[in-house]
């Protein structure tokens, strides 16, 4: 019970005025039954005079105890109570802050330490214009202002910036409450630095944006999967492997994922942890696919558990490619080799095997009984095709290069095949441009190719049909395209036309389509194919224009 000091002598009083007021009372009713005596009444009377200033002193000494008692216990708790808050004050990490009239009245260790000064004189002989930033003096102004004016407003929370003692700038955020100390409006301040907080988040946000750049200047396809397979970043690598934009893929499943495809699992990249150039195949939005070196890593939220996965994508389809022409050139190489030696051992018996067939059919009445022998002679014939063809498969021989106009050695090949086209009841349809266009090559060679290309479209035609023939510049090339009403050729058998024995007709060797290769490229160019079954077949020759050191050399 905590009995304040203006209301003891109320207290005393009043209980003196009710202890009197019985005692005078009860005392001479008592009195008046005892004795009608004046003389005794009197005696006894200034007997109970002093009985009751000694019992009503022994009552307010009592009193007065255990009011003093009171007070001063409650002197102790406030003492104790104070003595807390201070220490609370003193030891905060924050500054503490009491401003007042203007000026600051007040100030915590933490205060002292934050500025940067050493005695609480010198701070407080400080005003807030020449400790905060002037960038920030007129808002800091404002709420002091207000919170006086408005000592029942809300606590205001501010970020600004102050100077210390020694001129430099840190970076604070204060809590501005309203108060009333000593009967007067006051404002508590409390301060606590954020310079290193600041830094940190700077160069949080620097390093952020530094590994957002890596990602998206990145050539690796690097996007990030939670545990369902939900694509939730997609980096412009990532856009042009596979062809799918950020804004249309963010948020949907994962589609690279080719159907009927065993692949890793999420649940066992969790598992495992790391995965480290994994050759995959994927899926393109156009439907195609890409071969890609894949490389995996786990993503742990604040507590350590994995809620998704980074994968990584290096295109590797390039590659794929490259290793496919090389392993062709090598198969062209044993071919060749082998071709030079089977030319070689070949052709000087089937010469002479030639030689005297021909020398038999000069004989009428040998010719008469062996009908056969124009037979053999057109096989023999069709052998001495097969091994030109391995010849330029070979070793190459000495060549002549020279200019060529392109129509002219096309006229001269429709012509040489048009006699053969008649049989398979076949048209050739001419588009051929009116510039005069030539071409740097082996005469010789060239016709060679535009033979068996040509010989190809007729051959794919058995009930007749018409052959596209056209020309055309582009830029330091010219384009040459032979097209066909043919059965076409399947998607799948496209890619390995050219290869050695290699042919999608039953009496075919594949060595024609495998030397047209040969020579294009030896001619600087490229052969393309492009088909659809059913409807036909598209050749695409493309062949540079002649340089001018190729004109002076053939000069």
């Amino acid at each position: 019970m905590e009995i304040k000091i203006k209301y003891v002598p109320w207290i005393i009083t009043g209980f003196y005025f009710v202890f009197g007021s019985l005692w005078i009372l009860l005392s001479d009713t008592i009195l008046y039954q005892i004795t009608d005596n004046f003389l005794v009444s009197k005696q006894i009377g200034l007997y109970k005079g002093w009985f009751f200033v000694l019992i009503t002193c022994l009552l307010l000494y009592f009193l007065l105890k255990q009011l003093l008692f009171l007070n001063q216990s409650t002197q102790d708790r406030l003492t104790e109570s104070e003595e807390r808050y201070r220490r609370l004050v003193e030891s905060s990490p924050y500054s503490i802050v009491l401003y007042q009239d203007g000026k600051i009245v007040y100030t915590n260790q933490a205060g002292l330490d934050m500025m940067g000064v050493r005695s609480k004189e010198f701070l407080y002989e400080r005003t807030h214009s020449t400790v905060v930033n002037p960038t920030d003096f007129i808002y800091i102004k404002s709420i002091l202002k207000q919170l006086q004016q408005e000592p029942q407003s809300d606590a205001v929370t501010k970020e600004y910036q102050i100077f210390k003692e020694d001129g430099n700038m840190i970076e604070v955020e204060s809590t501005f409450t309203p108060i009333l100390f000593k009967d007067d409006n006051a404002i508590i301040i409390q301060t606590k630095d954020i310079t290193e907080q600041k830094m940190a988040l700077k160069e949080l946000w620097e390093a952020k944006q530094m590994i957002q750049a890596i990602i998206s200047a990145s050539p690796i396809a690097i996007l990030t999967l939670d545990l369902n397979s939900t694509i939730r970043s997609w980096n412009p690598a990532a856009e042009k492997i596979f062809g799918w934009s950020s804004h249309e893929i963010i948020g949907q499943p994962n589609p690279i994922v080719p159907e009927h495809e065993k692949d890793i699992s999420i649940a066992e990249i969790v598992k495992h942890g790391h995965i480290v150039n994994k050759e995959v195949k994927r899926k393109r939005k156009d439907g195609s696919f890409v071969y890609a070196v894949l490389s995996t890593a786990p993503i742990e939220d604040e507590m350590g558990e994995i809620n998704g996965i980074m994968a990584a994508f290096m295109d590797v389809t390039d590659t794929k490619k490259t290793e496919e022409a090389l392993l062709k050139t090598e198969k062209l190489s044993a071919v060749g080799q082998l071709a030079a030696s089977v030319a070689h051992e070949i052709r000087n018996p089937l010469t002479s095997v030639k030689g005297f067939i021909q020398l038999l059919q000069r004989d009428e009445e040998i010719a008469r009984n062996a009908p056969y022998l124009s037979i053999i002679l057109s096989e023999i014939d069709r052998m001495d095709d097969i091994i030109k063809d391995l010849l330029v498969l070979a070793k190459p021989q000495a060549e002549r290069f020279t200019t060529l106009l392109v129509n002219d050695l096309l006229s001269y090949v429709v012509q040489l095949l048009n006699s053969q086209a008649s049989l398979y009841n076949i048209s050739f349809k001419m588009e051929l441009t009116e510039e005069v266009v030539s071409i740097y090559g082996e005469e010789n060679q060239l016709k060679q190719v535009f033979i068996n290309l040509i010989k190809n479209a007729i051959e794919a035609m058995p009930s007749g049909g018409t052959v596209t023939l056209e020309t055309y510049r582009e830029g330091s090339h010219v384009t040459i395209t032979i097209q066909d009403e043919g059965v076409g050729i399947p998607t799948h058998k496209i890619k390995t036309l050219g290869e050695p024995f290699y042919t999608t007709k039953e009496d075919g060797t594949g060595l024609g389509l495998l030397s047209s290769f040969r020579i294009v490229e030896n001619h600087e160019g490229s052969i393309f194919f492009d088909s659809t079954e059913g409807k036909g077949t598209k050749v695409t020759v493309i062949l540079p224009l002649p340089h001018q050191n190729d004109e002076k050399t053939e000069q």
